[in-house]
């Protein structure tokens, strides 16, 4: 039983695109970010601002670890969690790991709007904000590549996202039973 576990950089779309994705499979769909704040009852913001980005790390760990390994999820993760190598190779083994990305035009303009004040690493103005996502796509960017299959994150809707995943999804083997494809191609 695969997990189909989505990566990216800040407003690339992976709750969406989760949500999305895991209403066309018919599984169920965890945030991380969401499982989080509802736990602590506390906002992305405020955990950051009162407890630290290493608690906040530390605690998504723990929830990809508490995640049934038998059990098909889709899990969209927050942007950072890559940073922790552990989470990532639980990630790996747990199934295919799609990286959603987007450029830093991208994320600027989406860091424009009402719902992007939420995240506290996007906040800012002007030149220091575009050079804080230019630093942190720096950092980001290579594990993303190294551990997911890219999908272009600057969609209209998540659904196009979506069926680009639905699409790579169907060419493995571990998942041809779920498209109605049969068992395992013989190789």
């Amino acid at each position: 039983m695969p997990w189909v576990s989505l990566i990216g950089f800040m407003c690339s779309g992976k709750s969406s695109t989760g949500r999305t994705l895991a209403r066309q499979l018919g599984w169920p769909h965890f945030d991380t970010d969401a499982v989080i704040v509802e736990r602590l009852g506390m906002s992305v913001e405020d955990i950051f601002r009162e407890r630290g980005e290493d608690e906040f790390r530390r605690l998504e760990r723990k929830i990809v670890e508490e995640l049934p390994p038998e059990r098909d999820l889709v899990l969209s993760t927050g942007g950072g969690l890559v940073l922790n190598r552990g989470t990532m190779e639980i990630l790996a083994v747990q199934g295919p790991i799609f990286w959603l990305s987007v450029s830093e035009e991208d994320v600027w303009d989406r860091s424009q709007r009402p719902w992007a004040a939420r995240r506290p690493l996007l906040k800012g103005t002007g030149d220091d904000l575009r050079e804080r996502i230019r630093v942190l796509m720096a950092e980001r960017e290579p594990i993303y590549r190294r551990y997911g299959t890219p999908i272009p994150g600057g969609f209209q809707h998540p659904r196009e996202a979506g069926r680009h995943i639905l699409d790579h999804l169907r060419d493995l083997d571990e998942f041809r039973v779920y498209f109605g494809l049969g068992e395992r191609r013989e190789r």
